[in-house]
């Protein structure tokens, strides 16, 4: 169930909440600012889905942490620390009445720490709900992506195969050139080691939506094995196929 399409009457007894999170942030000339958002909300709504009635599905929160990528026009960011705030004051919120737990779908790796802060401050001080942080670039999921790419970056081949799967339609692939850059945007801005705003690599024969299509099933199912160990929520094989 999608909670902004419900009457209070209706919210499911004891849900899963399942909060996608994101980012609005440059992802080169090629794709589109709500890229980290976009494949969040797909896989936070594919799960819900998946779950039918165990799950309750909350709107995205698209702006997060991107000051690494602060320079580039369109990028739109709050401080770590306002993140904090604001995820631990809604798991305050919803605590009132849904006391089984919370997903963030975090689709952003500047979102890692402070969500990792969240889950840990909640969960260390309080035994219910119980708060959970799934990265969707998780060492699982990586190890899985560089089956079919030699590397995991920015705005490169993969996260363009990524959401071209979604929707080709959101690709300027007229915009889509070889770039081939190596940088850590976790110690620099992206910026400065990179002018496109691409890490890693990005050619038009590396990009490939049906591996996209591969990849974005397997994340789906890797969360929801996840869901299933930490909350002993009981997902039909319904839910796992994708």
């Amino acid at each position: 169930m999608r909670i902004l399409e419900i009457t209070r009457d209706e919210v499911p007894k004891d849900p899963l909440i399942i909060v996608p999170v994101g980012s609005i942030e440059q992802h080169g000339p090629h794709l589109p600012l709500g890229t980290d958002s976009i494949i969040a909300n797909y896989i936070a709504a594919e799960v819900e889905r998946k779950m039918q009635n165990k799950a309750l599905l909350y709107p995205l929160i698209a702006v997060g942490s991107s000051m690494e990528h602060a320079g580039f026009v369109g990028t739109t960011w709050v401080r770590f620390e306002s993140l904090i705030h604001y995820l631990l004051d809604f798991i305050e919120s919803v605590s009132a009445w849904s006391p089984v737990g919370i997903v963030f779908v975090n689709g952003h790796g500047g979102n890692v720490d402070a969500l990792t802060i969240v889950v840990k401050e909640w969960n260390y001080s309080r035994v219910r709900p119980r708060a959970y942080h799934y990265y969707i670039y998780n060492k699982r999921v990586v190890d899985y992506i560089t089956r079919y790419f030699p590397s995991f970056g920015h705005a490169d081949a993969v996260e363009t195969s990524l959401i071209a799967a979604i929707s080709k339609d959101l690709v300027r692939w007229d915009r889509v050139t070889d770039i081939e850059v190596s940088g850590n945007i976790n110690i620099f801005r992206t910026i400065d080691v990179s002018e496109t705003g691409v890490i890693g690599s990005l050619r038009r024969d590396l990009v490939r939506p049906e591996v996209g299509s591969e990849i974005l099933r397997f994340i789906v199912n890797d969360l929801l094995e996840q869901i299933q160990v930490i909350y002993g929520i009981t997902i039909g094989n319904e839910g796992n196929n994708a």
